[in-house]
Order: structure tokens, then sequence, then C-alpha cells
């Protein structure tokens, strides 16, 4: 029977791990005391019945040998099927758990031995994978609805074009499916750049100049404000420069879509870290949804939503590579709008 959220209560008596081990102490001294009590059995009947009576000796030493060593062999028996008990009914309430029932939990003894740490350890996994399996199903529910919007508007302007071709709107409707064409392509590069970066890929780390790196970035973007840049020289980090370069692309992105008049960008060093700050005087973003806009598909209620032509990935995306560098990435306090903070240690 399965118990949600059980835990281990201590017990005053002795704990099963200390039983075991008197039981196999004292199963060793018994062992001994019946090696010791047949010899000494066998010399005193030798001394009583003298040397006349050798076969008839044996065989009584024979057959209280085979005595002995059954009632051993019961006792290890018994022994070792009770200490094995609690093992076998966790496996058996394992079996029953599934990857359609995931909600389901071992029960975990009252003893405090290692049966009961095992069994709340395996609670532990289960709800990790349980609290796994929900991020993934919902996932793949935002991201099939991601998908199906753009393709739906695709498919809705083919089909008005194919029924009316003489239409003189017709090149503003292909305009309008390119631009979902190149939604749907960045969603896909986003998931795939998510699906590489949840297996574990370990990055390709090489010694980079943050600031040369940020000076490159920007100068190949026209961004539709003003543009303002402080880059300190000199502030290098150890990363994996395409990723690097995917952070960077996404914060620049996101501050351009909901920019007002004006884009500020900071590089620097600032102890032991690498600091690079893109600020925006947009609308910014409320402290409480702080977090929650580093979400996958996350909706805010603001004006601060992928509406304006984002996937909706690129901060999560952003968040996970500054993490997997050692680094940090954050929404900070700011005089006005958004201030995006990246954090990177600093290669000294």
């Amino acid at each position: 029977m399965s118990v949600r959220g059980a835990s281990p209560r201590a017990r005053s008596s002795k704990p099963r791990s200390a039983r075991a081990r008197v039981t196999r102490e004292a199963m060793g001294v018994i062992g001994t005391l019946l090696a010791a009590a047949v010899t000494v059995t066998a010399v005193v009947l030798r001394v009583l019945v003298g040397p006349g009576h050798d076969v008839a000796l044996a065989g009584s030493m024979a057959g209280l040998c085979a005595v002995a060593l059954g009632l051993y062999g019961w006792g290890v028996w018994w022994a070792t099927g009770r200490l094995l008990r609690p093992v076998a009914r966790l496996e058996s309430e394992m079996l029953k758990i599934s990857m359609s029932d995931m909600a389901r939990r071992v029960e975990v003894p009252s003893s405090g031995d290692e049966i009961a740490r095992l069994a709340a350890r395996v609670n532990a996994v289960l709800a990790r994978l349980e609290g796994s399996a929900l991020q993934r199903r919902a996932f793949i529910a935002d991201a099939s609805h991601e998908l199906r919007t753009p393709l739906t508007g695709l498919r809705t302007r083919i089909e008005l074009a194919l029924a009316d071709p003489e239409d003189s709107e017709l090149p503003d409707t292909l305009r309008q499916a390119v631009r979902d064409i190149e939604r749907l392509h960045r969603i896909v590069e986003d998931l795939l750049s998510l699906a590489r970066l949840d297996s574990g890929e370990v990055p390709d780390l090489e010694e980079v100049d943050l600031a040369a790196l940020v000076e490159e970035e920007l100068a190949r973007r026209t961004p539709p404000v003003a543009l303002a840049a402080k880059v300190e020289g000199g502030v290098r980090v150890e990363a994996d420069r395409s990723q690097l370069c995917t952070v960077l692309v996404n914060l620049f992105g996101n501050a351009e879509r909901h920019a007002a008049a004006m884009i500020e960008v900071e590089v620097r060093a600032q102890g032991s870290d690498a600091v690079v700050e893109v600020r925006d005087d947009g609308r910014g973003i409320p402290p409480a949804d702080r977090d929650r806009v580093f979400e996958r598909f996350a909706r805010l209620d603001s004006a601060r939503d992928r509406g304006a032509g984002g996937s909706g990935l690129g901060l999560a995306i952003a968040r996970q590579i500054a993490m997997a560098h050692g680094g940090r990435l954050y929404v900070a306090d700011g005089m006005y709008g958004a201030r995006f903070v990246l954090r990177l240690p600093l290669l000294r």
C-alpha cells in the first residue's frame, strides 16, 4: 500500500541495522559454540566408551553434526529472510509505479534504518521524475500551440492567395506568409537549441574577449532606436563563443522589441565577474514577473510578451547558457524600462 508524503519516524527501540549486526554476531558465536560443543562431545564420548567403539562413536558424531548444521542453516535462512523482507516489499511497490502513475510513492518504514533511508531517497527521485515529466508535458503543449499559430496563419494566407490569384493584395499576402515562415524558423531553431542544452551538451570553452564580442554583435545590428554602448576593454571570459553569441543576440533582440527610444549596453569587470548590462526604456518588467520572463513560453500580462515577435524561448535559452557557464542572468532594478544583467566568471 503506497503512502504519499510519508516520512520516516524515529523509534525508541534499537534500529534494525543494529539488530542485523547483533544477529550476525550471534549467529557467528552460535556457530563457534556448536563446533566447540561437537568437538568436546566427541572427546568425552571417546574417553567414556573406550577405543573399542570407534564406529558407533563416528556414527553418533555424524548424526550430531548433521542436526547442528541443520539448525544453523535454518537459523541463517530465517534471519536472512526477515532482514530482506522490507527490501522485497520496497521492490514490489516500485514495480507498481509506472510512467503513467508518477504520483505514487513507496511506503517509508518507521524504523529509521537503511531501508527507511533508501525508501525516502526513492520517493525523492520519484518526485523529481514527476516534476520533470510534468514540465516536459507542459513544454510540449506550449510548443505545439506556438507552432500551430503561425502555421494556421500561413495556411490561411496561402488559401486566400490560391482562391484569388488576381488579387491586387497578393504581394502583401506573400510578405505576411514569409513573416510567418520566419517565426516558425525561429521557434524551431530555439527548440533545437533547448534540446541540445537539455541533453547536457558540454560547452566548447575557449578564451573570449567579451568586450570585443559585444562590439562585433552590435555592429551587425540595425536597431530601430538609438543605441548607446559603454564597453570596457580587456574583459575576458572562458566560454563557448557561439553560445555566448546566442545570449547576446537574444538580449539585444529583446531590447529592440520593447525599447521606446533608447537602448543602452554596458560591459565592465566587477570584482570576479564580467558583467554585461542591456537596458531599454520600454514599459519594464514588474518585480513579480522578473523570474517568469525566463520561463519557456512565458506569458506576461504587460506588453513585454512574445506578441512583439519573439519565440518565447530566447530568454530561457540565454539563462540556461549562462548557468552552464557558471554565471547568472537576471533582471535587476533600474531607473526606467528593463535592465538585464549577465554575469560570467572573469578570466584572470
